[in-house]
C-alpha cells in the first residue's frame, strides 16, 4: 500500500490492476485506517479515473454476497448514486416497481440495489420498509422474489460485508469518496443491464465507460435537472427528469454514446416539480402508493419515464416512447402494484 500511496502523492493515477490491489487491501482489512483515508482523499481530490473505478468495483463485486437470478430471467437494476440533494421521493425505487410490473410477461426482473439515506430525506431501504417490505432476508428468498414477484431488494449492507473495513474511515472523513460511485456498480445479482443515476453531469460518460469495461450489455447513465423551490435555478437530479434537460450516456454494442434528452420531446405533461419533493420516508411511501393506485400528476410522469428507460435497457422496449406506454399500462392495469404486493408478502414469509 505504501508504494501505491507514494504513486498517488506524485500526482499519478492507479492502473486497474493497482486499484484492485489497493482496494483488496482495504476491503480485506489489511490496510491501516490512515492509509485508507489517505488513498480515498487523494483520489477524491482529483476525481477517480475509469481504471480506478473499474478496479474498486471489481474487488467489491468479488467480495459481495451474491443473489442467483432464476434461469430464463433477465435481471436489471435502477440503483443511483444519490447525493443530488434534490429532496425528491424515491423515484428509482418506484420506477423499479413499475418496471417489474411491466416486465412479468417478458421474463424481465428487477434486482433493485439500495441502501439507507445519506443525503436525502428517504433512502430506498427506508421507503420500502415503510411500504411493508422486510429488508433482511436470505439470498434464497431474494431469488424467490425475482421469480414470483419480478423484483427483489438487495439491501447493500447485507451484501457487502467487506465494506465494514472502510466504513469507519468514510464516516470520519465526512465527504464523498470513490465508494459513493462504486456502490451502484456492484449489483449483487450481477445485473448486466441497468439505469444508473449520477449526481453530476460530468460523470455520465465516465461511469458508462466503467460499466462497459465491467461487462454491461446495455446501460444508461443519467443525470437530470429539476427547478429549485424558487424556479430560478436548476438542482441536480440523479434520475431522468421531466422538468429539465437530461444527459444520457448509453452503453450498447460495445460503445458509449452521450446525448441530451428533452422530456418535452416525449409529450409528457410535466406538472410542478414541488409535487416530487418529500420530507420523510412516510411521505415518499405515500407518493409511491398514490402512483400505483393510478393518481395522475408529476410523480406518475417521472416514474414512468425512468421505468421506460429500465424497460429499454432490459430489452423489452425498443424506444422510450414504447417504454412509456408499457410503464403506464403496468400502473393502470395494476401490474406494478401486484409486484410490490408480492414482494411484501414474500419477504415477510422469510424467517431470517
Amino acid at each position: 500500500m505504501k508504494d501505491l500511496l507514494a504513486q498517488l502523492v506524485q500526482g499519478n493515477t492507479l492502473t486497474a490492476e493497482q486499484a484492485v490491489d489497493a482496494f483488496d487491501q482495504i476491503m480485506s482489512g489489511k490496510a491501516q485506517p490512515t492509509q485508507t483515508a489517505a488513498l480515498l482523499a487523494m483520489i477524491q481530490q482529483r476525481g477517480a479515473t475509469v481504471d480506478e473505478l473499474v478496479g474498486a468495483a471489481t474487488v467489491m463485486r468479488a467480495k459481495a454476497a451474491k443473489v442467483n437470478v432464476p434461469k430464463g430471467l433477465t435481471a436489471i437494476d435502477t440503483c443511483g448514486t444519490g447525493g443530488d440533494h434534490a429532496g425528491t421521493f424515491n423515484i428509482s425505487t418506484a420506477s423499479a416497481i413499475v418496471a417489474a410490473g411491466a416486465g412479468r410477461p417478458f421474463d424481465l426482473c428487477v434486482a433493485k440495489h439500495g441502501n439507507k439515506s445519506i443525503t436525502s430525506k428517504s433512502g430506498s431501504s427506508q421507503v420500502l420498509e415503510t411500504l411493508g417490505v422486510k429488508l433482511k432476508v436470505s439470498t434464497d428468498t431474494l431469488t424467490k422474489c425475482l421469480d414470483q414477484a419480478g423484483i427483489c431488494f438487495c439491501f447493500a449492507p447485507a451484501h457487502h460485508p467487506a465494506m465494514k473495513h472502510a466504513g469507519p474511515v468514510r464516516a470520519d472523513l465526512g465527504f464523498r469518496t470513490i465508494f459513493n460511485l462504486v456502490g451502484p456498480l456492484t449489483n449483487p445479482a450481477a445485473a448486466p443491464r441497468q439505469v444508473m443515476g449520477v449526481f453530476s453531469p460530468k460523470l455520465t460518460d465516465t461511469i458508462a465507460k466503467v460499466l462497459l469495461q465491467l461487462g454491461s450489455i446495455h446501460a444508461m447513465v443519467v443525470h437530470g435537472q429539476i427547478p429549485d423551490a424558487d424556479g430560478q435555478h436548476f438542482d441536480a437530479l440523479d434520475e431522468l427528469s421531466t422538468s429539465g434537460l437530461n444527459i444520457v450516456s448509453t452503453v450498447r454494442d460495445g460503445e458509449v454514446t452521450t446525448k441530451q434528452l428533452d422530456p418535452t420531446d416525449l409529450n409528457l405533461s410535466l406538472g410542478h416539480p414541488s409535487a416530487l419533493r418529500v420530507d420523510s420516508p412516510q411521505a415518499s411511501a405515500k407518493v409511491i402508493t398514490n402512483i400505483l393506485e393510478g393518481k395522475e400528476g408529476a410523480p406518475r410522469e417521472i416514474v414512468a419515464l425512468n421505468a421506460a428507460a429500465a424497460l429499454v435497457v432490459g430489452g423489452i422496449a425498443k424506444t422510450l416512447e414504447d417504454g412509456l406506454a408499457m410503464a403506464f399500462d403496468a400502473i393502470d392495469a395494476g401490474k406494478a402494484k401486484a409486484a410490490l404486493d408480492a414482494l411484501i408478502e414474500l419477504t415477510n414469509q422469510d424467517k431470517s
